[in-house]
């Protein structure tokens, strides 16, 4: 009776949680295959390869791992992944999709924030049902990357065509601040402590520092040619931004603001993210089809990860 009742209890406690939760997980949009890379990040192989539709640029993972949500590009739709059981469950269309491309939940997981960079729209999903709530006008143009503050009450966006970061206010939708950077304004990232955002200018080869509190730029650092992604460590203390131009990932001291180191990782580096403890970073190197695994420590290429064809776009949960 004992053994019968362990053997519901463990069946229970699976059917309750994701797949793969075991382990932290790697999930990497390949733009040119149309599909995602579900990547073990402790072995560190593809477990999976999951469908879905033309032209994924970015992903975002529901904090809880339950959901996956991709925004299809080409298809002017947004995918939706089961993570209990890596299918994909649901194209989610609206008339004024045009290019979608970034794409953050809230903390909570209960919603789904999608910019629509060739409508001036930002879209809100209710991630249970997988329909829209509400669709907000931007003044802005090319709103293209998208995150959230931790405690789900401001939502941060890059416009890569005027210039600027938009902040948005969740509990009422409203942007209330379109914060002017560099140009290209594209890649982004809010720090650990959330006081700062840093924002890679792809057309000006610099970074914009912006004071959240203030919503003003207060510095502008030299960066690489083109400086497309960023990451912050946990522990805050350092920004890796990747250089799609000269094939490095850009390490930078954040007190200093000062780059103390360049990264050798490949053909067009794209997406980098940071592992939860710090110690790698995952960056997708588009020319090569491979995630290459930076040590936090050393600074150096330990692995390389072949997943899909072109990608780009990493999240690590």
């Amino acid at each position: 009776m004992k053994s019968l009742f362990s053997l519901l209890l463990i069946v229970g406690l699976s059917a309750a949680q994701p797949l793969g939760q075991a382990a932290p997980h790697l999930f990497v949009v390949n733009k040119a295959a149309d599909s995602v890379s579900v990547v073990n990040a402790t072995t560190p192989r593809v477990e999976s390869t999951i469908a879905v539709g033309r032209n994924p640029h970015e992903l975002a993972v529901a904090p809880n791992g339950l959901k996956l949500y991709v925004p299809d590009v080409a298809d002017n739709s947004v995918s939706v992944i089961d993570l209990r059981t890596y299918s994909h469950t649901k194209e989610i269309l609206h008339p004024n999709f045009n290019s979608p491309h970034g794409v953050a939940f809230t903390p909570d997981s209960q919603r789904v924030l999608v910019t629509s960079e060739g409508s001036h729209k930002i879209f809100v999903l209710d991630a249970a049902s997988d329909l829209i709530l509400r669709v907000i006008e931007t003044p802005e143009s090319g709103t293209h990357m998208a995150t959230t503050n931790k405690a789900g009450t401001w939502a941060y966006f890059t416009n890569r065509e005027s210039n600027t970061v938009s902040f948005m206010d969740l509990s009422n939708y409203r942007i209330v601040a379109n914060v002017p950077v560099g140009r290209g304004a594209e890649g982004f990232a809010l720090s650990p402590d959330e006081k700062e955002i840093w924002v890679g200018n792809r057309s000006d080869a610099t970074i914009s520092v912006i004071n959240v509190a203030r919503r003003n730029a207060i510095a502008k650092l030299p960066a690489g040619s083109n400086p497309i992604r960023l990451a912050f460590a946990p522990d805050g203390k350092h920004v890796l931004v990747s250089d799609s131009a000269s094939g490095n990932v850009d390490v930078y001291d954040v007190q200093t603001r000062k780059k103390i180191q360049s990264v050798a990782v490949g053909s067009n580096p794209g997406g980098v993210v940071v592992s939860s403890d710090g110690k790698r970073a995952f960056v997708a190197c588009q020319g090569a089809n491979e995630i290459r695994v930076i040590d936090m420590q050393t600074w150096k290429v330990t692995d390389k990860i072949a997943v899909g064809e072109n990608p780009d776009g990493l999240a690590y949960q």
